[in-house]
C-alpha cells in the first residue's frame, strides 16, 4: 500500500475555505464520496482519498507562517501510478487558490 499524507495550512481566509469546497466538489463529482465538501472519505482514480479538519496547538508563534487550522489530507492507493495521479491532482486544485500545502513524512 502507497500513502501520500499532506497538511494544508489555513490563514482562516474565506477564498481558503471556497478553494477547500472546490476541493470536495471536485472529488465529489468523479469519484464516490461521503462527508461534506470540508471533511470527507472518498475513493478516486484508484486511491481512498481522506480530508479532514485538524486541531492545531501551536507550540510558538511565528508571525510569517501564522495559520488558523490545518487540514490533513491521506491519499492511500495500491498503485504508486494512481496515487500520484490522485495527488497531482489535489495539489494542483489547492495551490490554484493558494493555500500553503506541507508533505508529511510517512
Amino acid at each position: 500500500m502507497y500513502r501520500a499524507v499532506y497538511d494544508a495550512l489555513l490563514r482562516g481566509l474565506p477564498e481558503e475555505v471556497a478553494c477547500l469546497a472546490k476541493l470536495g466538489e471536485h472529488l465529489f463529482s468523479r469519484g464516490f464520496c461521503v462527508g461534506t465538501h470540508t471533511s470527507f472519505i472518498c475513493s478516486y482514480g484508484g486511491s481512498l482519498v481522506k480530508v479532514s479538519p485538524q486541531v492545531v496547538r501551536p507550540q510558538y508563534i511565528v508571525h510569517e507562517l501564522a495559520h488558523a487550522g490545518t487540514v490533513k489530507i491521506v491519499v492511500e492507493s495500491s498503485n504508486h501510478e494512481f496515487l500520484v495521479s490522485v495527488v497531482s491532482d489535489i495539489y494542483r486544485t489547492l495551490k490554484e487558490c493558494g493555500v500553503v500545502l506541507k508533505l508529511i513524512p510517512e
